[in-house]
This record gives C-alpha cells, sequence and structure tokens, in this order.
C-alpha cells in the first residue's frame, strides 16, 4: 500500500477517531469511579453522599460497558490493539468494588 491508497487513508482515521472517542468516555469513567471511592460518608444516615456514591459508581459502570462495546468493531477491524479493553476492564471493576463494598458497610 502506498501513502495514497484510500484504505490506508480511512484506516488511519478510523484509528484516530476511535482511539479521540475511547480515550474521552475513559476520562469520564475514571473520573466518576475516582469521585466515587472519593467520597466518605460521616455515617448511615447520610444519605446524601451515599446516594452520589451510588450514582457515581453506576456511571462509571454504565460508561465502562459503554467504553468496551465502543472498541469492539476497532478491535475487530484492527484499528485498535486488543489492550484497550484494559482500562475500561480496570475501570468496571473498581466500580463495581465500591458498589458492592457501599452494599455491604452501609445496608439499608
Amino acid at each position: 500500500m502506498n501513502e495514497n491508497d484510500p484504505r490506508r487513508t480511512g484506516r488511519v482515521i478510523g484509528t484516530w477517531l476511535s482511539a479521540v472517542l475511547c480515550v474521552a468516555v475513559d476520562v469520564v469513567a475514571v473520573f466518576a469511579v475516582v469521585s466515587s471511592w472519593s467520597m466518605v460518608p460521616r455515617a448511615a444516615w447520610d444519605d446524601d453522599v451515599l446516594t452520589a456514591i451510588s450514582v457515581s459508581a453506576l456511571l462509571a459502570i454504565v460508561l465502562a460497558v459503554f467504553g468496551g462495546l465502543l472498541r469492539a468493531l476497532p478491535v475487530a477491524l484492527h484499528w485498535l490493539r486488543w489492550w484497550w479493553f484494559v482500562v475500561p476492564g480496570l475501570v468496571l471493576v473498581a466500580a463495581v468494588a465500591r458498589w458492592v463494598w457501599l452494599d455491604l458497610a452501609y445496608p439499608e
């Protein structure tokens, strides 16, 4: 393939577009999971913080799943490598861990 081949140009554009979208989703997901771990309720009666932690962890879970699904086609087309699934996987594990910990530590 030479530099002017339309397939090569499409692959480069697809790679960059996929990477930018995935990084944008990852930044928001990481922010959500970090914020859920950084919030500390004062006690079991602190419903506002407990709700904020739950919502933040749920948002991180949804974004991690969405980020993983967003990568499926680019990875299948070899625009991105398999290791692009690592970040949403780690975010998913951290968010589920926070959600489960919250449920075990502060049962209703």
